[in-house]
Protein backbone atom coordinates (compact mmCIF):
# COMPACT_ATOMS: atom_id res chain seq x y z
CA UNK A 1 0.00 0.00 0.00
CA UNK A 2 2.65 2.08 0.95
CA UNK A 3 4.68 1.33 -2.68
CA UNK A 4 1.43 2.58 -4.77
CA UNK A 5 1.30 5.99 -1.96
CA UNK A 6 4.88 7.01 -3.04
CA UNK A 7 4.69 6.62 -6.69
CA UNK A 8 2.44 9.22 -7.37
CA UNK A 9 4.74 11.76 -5.74
CA UNK A 10 7.38 10.52 -7.48
CA UNK A 11 5.84 10.70 -10.70
CA UNK A 12 5.43 13.80 -9.98
CA UNK A 13 9.21 14.81 -9.28
CA UNK A 14 11.02 12.68 -12.34
CA UNK A 15 8.58 13.03 -15.28
CA UNK A 16 8.04 17.17 -15.35
CA UNK A 17 10.24 19.86 -15.96
CA UNK A 18 9.91 21.22 -12.70
CA UNK A 19 11.23 18.57 -11.07
CA UNK A 20 14.77 18.02 -12.04
CA UNK A 21 15.02 21.33 -13.44
CA UNK A 22 15.38 22.74 -9.79
CA UNK A 23 17.96 20.05 -9.07
CA UNK A 24 19.94 20.39 -12.02
CA UNK A 25 19.82 24.54 -11.91
CA UNK A 26 21.09 25.05 -7.88
CA UNK A 27 23.66 22.04 -8.38
CA UNK A 28 25.08 24.03 -11.29
CA UNK A 29 25.18 27.57 -9.11
CA UNK A 30 26.75 25.02 -6.38
CA UNK A 31 29.66 23.37 -8.43
CA UNK A 32 30.52 26.92 -10.10
CA UNK A 33 30.37 28.60 -6.33
CA UNK A 34 32.64 25.83 -5.56
CA UNK A 35 35.01 25.90 -8.10
CA UNK A 36 35.70 29.80 -7.53
CA UNK A 37 36.22 29.44 -4.25
CA UNK A 38 39.07 27.09 -4.66
CA UNK A 39 41.54 29.38 -5.93
CA UNK A 40 40.17 32.09 -3.23
CA UNK A 41 38.62 30.89 0.01
CA UNK A 42 38.11 27.32 0.03
CA UNK A 43 35.56 25.18 1.01
CA UNK A 44 34.34 25.97 4.50
CA UNK A 45 33.55 29.69 3.23
CA UNK A 46 31.34 28.41 0.24
CA UNK A 47 29.33 25.87 2.55
CA UNK A 48 28.50 28.29 4.89
CA UNK A 49 27.83 30.94 2.26
CA UNK A 50 26.24 30.39 -0.69
CA UNK A 51 25.50 26.85 0.02
CA UNK A 52 24.09 26.45 3.07
CA UNK A 53 22.69 30.16 3.05
CA UNK A 54 20.34 30.27 -0.56
CA UNK A 55 21.00 26.42 -1.90
CA UNK A 56 19.87 24.58 0.38
CA UNK A 57 16.51 26.12 1.37
CA UNK A 58 15.99 26.91 -2.54
CA UNK A 59 17.04 23.13 -3.25
CA UNK A 60 14.31 21.96 -0.96
CA UNK A 61 11.81 24.31 -1.93
CA UNK A 62 11.75 23.36 -5.33
CA UNK A 63 11.93 19.60 -4.68
CA UNK A 64 8.87 19.65 -2.29
CA UNK A 65 6.62 22.23 -5.03
CA UNK A 66 7.75 19.62 -7.66
CA UNK A 67 6.56 16.80 -5.65
CA UNK A 68 3.24 18.08 -4.77
CA UNK A 69 2.80 19.06 -8.32
CA UNK A 70 3.12 22.78 -7.30
CA UNK A 71 -0.30 22.68 -5.35
CA UNK A 72 -0.32 22.41 -1.53
CA UNK A 73 -0.53 18.78 0.57
CA UNK A 74 -4.12 18.16 0.35
CA UNK A 75 -4.63 19.16 -3.00
CA UNK A 76 -1.79 16.82 -4.15
CA UNK A 77 -3.32 14.00 -2.27
CA UNK A 78 -7.25 14.27 -2.67
CA UNK A 79 -6.83 11.86 -5.88
CA UNK A 80 -5.59 9.03 -3.72
CA UNK A 81 -8.16 9.36 -0.92
CA UNK A 82 -10.72 9.82 -3.18
CA UNK A 83 -9.23 6.45 -4.23
CA UNK A 84 -9.89 5.34 -0.44
CA UNK A 85 -6.13 5.89 0.86
CA UNK A 86 -6.37 7.22 4.33
CA UNK A 87 -5.32 10.80 4.53
CA UNK A 88 -2.69 10.84 7.07
CA UNK A 89 -0.55 7.88 5.07
CA UNK A 90 -1.01 9.74 1.72
CA UNK A 91 0.69 12.64 3.07
CA UNK A 92 2.91 10.44 5.06
CA UNK A 93 4.25 9.24 1.86
CA UNK A 94 4.66 12.86 -0.43
CA UNK A 95 6.07 14.23 2.68
CA UNK A 96 8.57 10.82 2.57
CA UNK A 97 9.39 11.29 -1.29
CA UNK A 98 10.15 14.82 -0.47
CA UNK A 99 12.40 14.28 2.33
CA UNK A 100 14.16 11.94 0.92
CA UNK A 101 15.11 13.19 -2.40
CA UNK A 102 15.11 16.64 -0.99
CA UNK A 103 17.98 15.30 1.99
CA UNK A 104 20.01 13.05 -0.42
CA UNK A 105 20.27 15.81 -3.41
CA UNK A 106 21.30 17.84 -0.54
CA UNK A 107 23.74 15.87 0.73
CA UNK A 108 25.28 14.40 -2.89
CA UNK A 109 25.67 18.03 -3.64
CA UNK A 110 27.58 19.38 -0.41
CA UNK A 111 29.85 16.76 -0.55
CA UNK A 112 30.63 17.97 -4.02
CA UNK A 113 31.13 21.45 -3.44
CA UNK A 114 33.42 19.87 -0.53
CA UNK A 115 35.63 18.03 -3.10
CA UNK A 116 35.60 20.48 -5.84
CA UNK A 117 36.02 23.72 -3.51
CA UNK A 118 39.01 21.99 -1.04
CA UNK A 119 41.95 23.83 0.11
CA UNK A 120 44.78 23.09 1.71
CA UNK A 121 43.37 25.23 4.37
CA UNK A 122 40.03 23.70 4.80
CA UNK A 123 39.89 20.63 7.14
CA UNK A 124 41.28 17.07 5.62
CA UNK A 125 39.01 15.71 2.94
CA UNK A 126 38.60 12.53 4.89
CA UNK A 127 36.62 14.00 7.73
CA UNK A 128 35.25 17.37 5.91
CA UNK A 129 33.45 14.88 3.37
CA UNK A 130 30.98 13.06 5.00
CA UNK A 131 30.44 15.78 7.38
CA UNK A 132 29.56 17.87 4.72
CA UNK A 133 27.24 15.32 3.46
CA UNK A 134 25.97 14.67 7.19
CA UNK A 135 24.82 18.25 7.23
CA UNK A 136 23.68 18.82 4.43
CA UNK A 137 21.19 15.74 4.24
CA UNK A 138 20.08 16.85 7.25
CA UNK A 139 19.51 20.06 6.54
CA UNK A 140 17.79 19.15 3.14
CA UNK A 141 15.26 16.59 5.42
CA UNK A 142 14.51 18.92 7.50
CA UNK A 143 13.89 21.76 5.12
CA UNK A 144 11.20 19.46 3.14
CA UNK A 145 9.90 18.70 6.08
CA UNK A 146 9.24 22.43 7.04
CA UNK A 147 8.06 23.60 3.61
CA UNK A 148 5.69 20.67 4.02
CA UNK A 149 3.90 22.31 7.36
CA UNK A 150 3.41 25.19 4.55
CA UNK A 151 2.23 23.35 1.87
CA UNK A 152 -0.74 21.49 4.16
CA UNK A 153 -2.39 25.15 4.78
CA UNK A 154 -4.55 25.84 2.01
CA UNK A 155 -3.53 25.61 -1.02
CA UNK A 156 -0.15 25.93 -0.15
CA UNK A 157 0.44 29.35 -0.60
CA UNK A 158 1.77 29.36 2.78
CA UNK A 159 5.07 27.61 1.70
CA UNK A 160 6.50 30.72 0.46
CA UNK A 161 5.58 32.38 3.98
CA UNK A 162 7.54 29.84 5.32
CA UNK A 163 10.48 30.38 3.13
CA UNK A 164 10.35 34.26 4.11
CA UNK A 165 10.27 33.42 7.94
CA UNK A 166 12.95 31.28 7.54
CA UNK A 167 14.92 33.98 6.31
CA UNK A 168 14.26 36.82 7.93
CA UNK A 169 13.96 35.23 11.68
CA UNK A 170 16.20 32.08 11.13
CA UNK A 171 19.60 34.14 9.62
CA UNK A 172 19.24 36.66 12.27
CA UNK A 173 20.83 33.90 15.17
CA UNK A 174 18.02 35.06 17.84
CA UNK A 175 15.51 33.01 19.53
CA UNK A 176 13.55 32.93 16.50
CA UNK A 177 16.51 30.42 14.92
CA UNK A 178 15.59 27.81 17.59
CA UNK A 179 12.65 27.15 15.46
CA UNK A 180 13.55 26.84 11.98
CA UNK A 181 15.99 24.83 10.06
CA UNK A 182 18.42 27.79 9.18
CA UNK A 183 19.64 28.83 12.38
CA UNK A 184 20.64 25.01 12.81
CA UNK A 185 21.97 24.14 9.66
CA UNK A 186 24.50 27.59 9.18
CA UNK A 187 26.04 26.71 13.02
CA UNK A 188 26.48 23.12 11.97
CA UNK A 189 28.32 24.51 8.65
CA UNK A 190 30.59 26.65 11.12
CA UNK A 191 28.57 29.87 10.68
CA UNK A 192 27.24 31.40 14.24
CA UNK A 193 25.44 29.54 16.84
CA UNK A 194 21.69 29.63 16.61
CA UNK A 195 20.57 31.25 19.87
CA UNK A 196 24.13 30.13 21.54
CA UNK A 197 23.64 26.88 21.27
CA UNK A 198 26.18 24.59 20.85
CA UNK A 199 25.96 22.45 17.70
CA UNK A 200 25.38 19.79 19.01
CA UNK A 201 22.38 20.81 20.75
CA UNK A 202 21.41 22.00 17.20
CA UNK A 203 21.67 19.19 15.48
CA UNK A 204 19.68 17.15 18.08
CA UNK A 205 16.86 20.12 17.87
CA UNK A 206 17.36 19.98 14.36
CA UNK A 207 16.52 16.23 13.99
CA UNK A 208 13.49 16.60 17.44
CA UNK A 209 11.92 19.74 14.64
CA UNK A 210 12.30 17.70 11.85
CA UNK A 211 9.91 15.40 13.46
CA UNK A 212 7.68 17.88 14.63
CA UNK A 213 7.29 19.22 11.37
CA UNK A 214 6.18 15.59 9.48
CA UNK A 215 4.06 15.24 12.85
CA UNK A 216 2.09 18.70 11.96
CA UNK A 217 2.08 18.70 8.29
CA UNK A 218 0.54 15.37 8.60
CA UNK A 219 -1.87 16.59 11.08
CA UNK A 220 -2.75 19.60 8.69
CA UNK A 221 -3.42 17.56 5.74
CA UNK A 222 -5.61 15.75 7.40
CA UNK A 223 -8.28 18.27 8.38
CA UNK A 224 -11.29 19.11 6.70
CA UNK A 225 -11.43 21.92 4.35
Amino acid sequence: MIAALVRVPLARLTRAPRGWMPIVGWSLLAIVMAASARSASGADHVLRGTFGFVIVPLLAYGIVSATLGGAGLRPAIRGLVTLGASPPRAALASIGVAMAVSAAACGLLAALVCLVAHTSSDAPLLWDLPASFGVAFLGGAAYAAYFCVGSAIGRGAMRGVLLAIDYVVGAAAGFGSLFTPRGHVMSLLGGPAAFELSRRMSSVLLVLLTILYVGLAVRLARRPR
